[in-house]
C-alpha cells in the first residue's frame, strides 16, 4: 500500500488540483510508501514536499482508496497493482521540489481528469478520474468551505 496528498487550492473561479509527473512521464498525485514511522497523513504530506515542494493542511484521515500500477524493480519491465490511499491536502505553500524532475503543475478539475488518463488503461484512467471527483464533491460538500460551495453553485457542480 502507499499513499497519495491530492494537492488542491481553491482560485476565485475554481478548484485545481497539482499532479506531478511519474518517472515515466505520466502525471500523478505526489504518492510514496508509508514510512513505518510516520502516519498515512504524515507520509502523504512528506511525498507531497519531496515531489511537489508543497506544505499545507493534510486531513487526518484518507477520504478515498484506488489501485494504480508501478513498475517493478529489477531488471524486468513488469508492472504490478498497488493500493493507494488518497489524502486531500490544501496547499499553503508552494517551493521548489527537491526532486526538479516532477514538474509540479496545476490543473482545473476537468483538465487533471484528462491528463491522469493519459497514457494508462482505461481501468486505471478510471480509478483516478473517481478520486478527482470524489475530492472536488468533498470540497463542495463540507460546510466549512463556503467559498468552494459557492463556486459549485455557480458553476452548477462542475468544477
Amino acid at each position: 500500500m502507499q499513499v497519495a496528498a491530492v494537492c488542491y487550492r481553491v482560485t476565485r473561479v475554481s478548484i485545481e488540483f497539482l499532479l506531478v509527473n511519474t518517472s515515466g512521464g505520466k502525471w500523478t498525485f505526489p504518492k510514496g510508501r508509508i514510512d513505518p514511522n510516520l502516519s498515512g497523513s504524515e507520509a502523504a504530506a512528506r511525498e507531497a514536499l519531496e515531489e511537489a515542494g508543497v506544505k499545507g493542511r493534510i486531513e487526518e484521515v484518507h477520504f478515498d482508496c484506488y489501485v494504480d500500477t508501478k513498475r517493478s524493480l529489477g531488471h524486468d519491465a513488469e508492472s504490478r497493482e498497488i493500493l493507494i490511499a488518497a489524502y486531500l491536502l490544501e496547499v499553503s505553500r508552494l517551493n521548489i521540489p527537491e526532486e526538479l524532475h516532477r514538474n509540479p503543475t496545476w490543473f482545473a478539475a476537468h483538465e487533471a481528469k484528462s491528463r491522469l488518463a493519459e497514457r494508462r488503461s482505461s481501468k486505471y484512467s478510471q480509478e483516478l478520474v473517481r478520486i478527482v471527483d470524489g475530492a472536488v464533491s468533498r470540497l463542495t460538500s463540507l460546510e466549512v468551505r463556503p467559498l468552494v460551495q459557492g463556486l459549485a453553485r455557480q458553476r452548477g457542480s462542475t468544477i
